[in-house]
C-alpha cells in the first residue's frame, strides 16, 4: 500500500536500489516497504556516519512478522503498521526503546492530534516501542466517469459497498484482499468496532461479505483499475489512491486526475499509522537509534514526506506541506488529513489493534472460505 512521490515535478527521482536477499554486509540493514524512504535521506545518512545502509522490502505486515520470528537477516531498524507492532511487542520481537538516545525527540514534536491518537486505549499496550513514522486512513476511491457515482459516495461513504443500488446501474466495486481490511469494511458498515473479538459480530461481517458481489478483490491493483476507469468504487488506504495520484502527477498524466478521487468517511473510521521500531535481530541497535534520530530532523522529514507522499507526523512539517502553494491539490483532498477525520464532531477513529492468534487465525479462515 505504499509510496513513491511524482508531486514535486522539479525534484528529480533518484531510483532506490533495492537489496531483496539478507543485507549481509552493511552496517545498517532496514526492513520496509518499498518505495518507502528517500534513497537521498539514505545517502545523506551513510555519508554523515560513514555507514552503508541497506533495504530489504516486503509487501504485508505479515512477512515483516515472519522475517523477524525467522530471523531471515540482522535487520536493525523495522517498519510495520500499528497493529503489527502492537503484535510484535506481544511476542517480544522488537525492543523497547530508550528516547534519552533521540536527539530531537519529543511528544510535542508529532501532530498534537496524532498524538491524541497514539495515547489512546488502541496504542497503549505497545507505547514505547517505536516512533511514528507516517499516518493516514482508510477510504473508498471512486471514479468520476460514471454520471452519480461520486454523489452516491460523498452522500452514502461505506454504504455503498454493501448497498450497491445506492450506485448508478451498472456501476463495478472493488474490495481488498486483506481479511482485516474486508473485515473493517462490514465492522464499519454494521457499526461495530474495528477491534471487536465477538464471534458473533466477525460471522455477521463475513456473512455480509459472502453474500455481496464484489467484481474484484485486490490490493495494490484496486487503485489502478479505479484511476484507469477499470473499477467504479474500490475500498483502499489513503496511501493507495495518493500512489495513483503521485504517478499520474509524475508522468505528466494531469487530465486522469481530474477523473478519480477519494472519500474518507469522518462518522467512524479506521485511521492507521506505521512505526520505526527496533528488532531483536540487530546487532548494531545504536545506529539504528541514529537513523530514527535522523527521520525526526525536520529537514530529512521533508524531504522524505515529499518522496513517500503520506501525510507527515512531524507538526512542524505537516504545517508546512498543509500551507505550501506546491501541495495544495494534495492537501484538499480529505483523506490527506487524517486529522479532519479526528476533529470531527462525530468522530470515532480506531486503529486496529492485534487481536490475539485465536482470532486471528478465525478470520483467516472464514475469509479465505469467501474469497476461494
Amino acid at each position: 500500500m505504499k509510496k513513491y512521490l511524482g508531486l514535486l515535478a522539479l525534484m528529480a527521482i533518484v531510483l532506490v536500489f533495492v537489496f531483496t536477499g539478507s543485507g549481509k554486509g552493511a552496517d545498517l540493514i532496514i526492513l520496509n516497504w518499498g518505495d518507502y524512504m528517500s534513497s537521498d535521506i539514505i545517502e545523506a545518512f551513510e555519508e554523515e556516519y560513514g555507514v552503508t545502509v541497506k533495504e530489504v522490502t516486503v509487501d504485508s505486515n505479515e512477512q515483516m512478522y515472519q522475517n523477524i520470528m525467522n530471523q531471515n537477516a540482522e535487520y536493525d531498524l523495522v517498519i510495520p503498521s500499528d497493529y503489527m507492532l502492537d503484535q510484535m511487542k506481544e511476542d517480544g520481537l522488537i525492543l523497547e526503546l530508550d528516547y534519552s538516545k533521540l536527539d530531537h525527540y519529543s511528544e510535542e514534536l508529532f501532530v498534537p492530534e496524532l498524538n491524541e491518537l497514539l495515547q489512546s486505549d488502541d496504542c497503549k499496550s505497545y507505547q514505547g516501542y517505536y516512533i511514528p513514522y507516517f499516518w493516514g486512513s482508510l477510504g473508498i476511491m471512486y471514479s468520476k466517469r460514471k454520471a452519480g457515482v461520486e454523489e452516491a459516495v460523498l452522500e452514502y461513504g461505506f454504504k455503498v459497498l454493501f448497498e450497491q443500488e445506492l450506485l448508478p446501474v451498472g456501476s463495478t466495486v472493488g474490495m481488498y484482499n486483506v481479511s482485516r481490511d474486508a473485515l473493517a469494511a462490514a465492522e464499519l458498515y454494521l457499526g461495530y468496532s474495528l477491534n471487536t473479538t465477538d464471534i458473533s459480530q466477525i460471522d455477521e461481517c463475513f456473512d455480509l461479505l459472502a453474500k455481496t458481489h464484489f467484481d474484484h478483490y485486490g490490493t495494490d491493483e484496486l487503485k489502478r483499475d479505479v484511476s484507469q476507469g477499470n473499477l467504479d468504487v474500490a475500498l483502499v488506504y489513503s496511501g493507495d489512491f495518493f500512489d495513483a495520484y503521485y504517478s499520474d502527477s509524475e508522468s505528466l498524466q494531469y487530465q486522469n486526475l481530474e477523473n478519480y478521487s477519494i472519500y474518507a468517511p469522518k462518522d467512524h473510521n479506521n485511521v492507521f499509522f506505521d512505526g520505526m521500531a527496533i528488532p531483536v535481530t540487530s546487532t548494531n541497535p545504536e545506529l539504528a537509534y541514529k537513523m530514527m534520530d535522523f527521520m525526526l530532523d525536520y529537514e530529512n522529514s521533508l524531504e522524505n514526506t515529499s518522496f513517500v507522499g503520506y501525510c507527515p507526523t512531524l507538526k512542524d512539517v505537516f504545517d508546512f506541506v498543509m500551507e505550501d502553494e506546491d501541495w495544495e491539490d494534495v492537501v484538499a483532498i480529505d483523506a490527506y488529513n487524517p486529522t479532519l477525520i479526528i476533529n470531527s464532531l462525530n468522530s470515532r477513529p480506531e486503529v486496529y489493534r492485534y487481536l490475539g492468534d485465536d482470532v486471528y487465525a478465525y478470520i483467516e479462515s472464514k475469509f479465505i472460505t469467501i474469497t476461494s
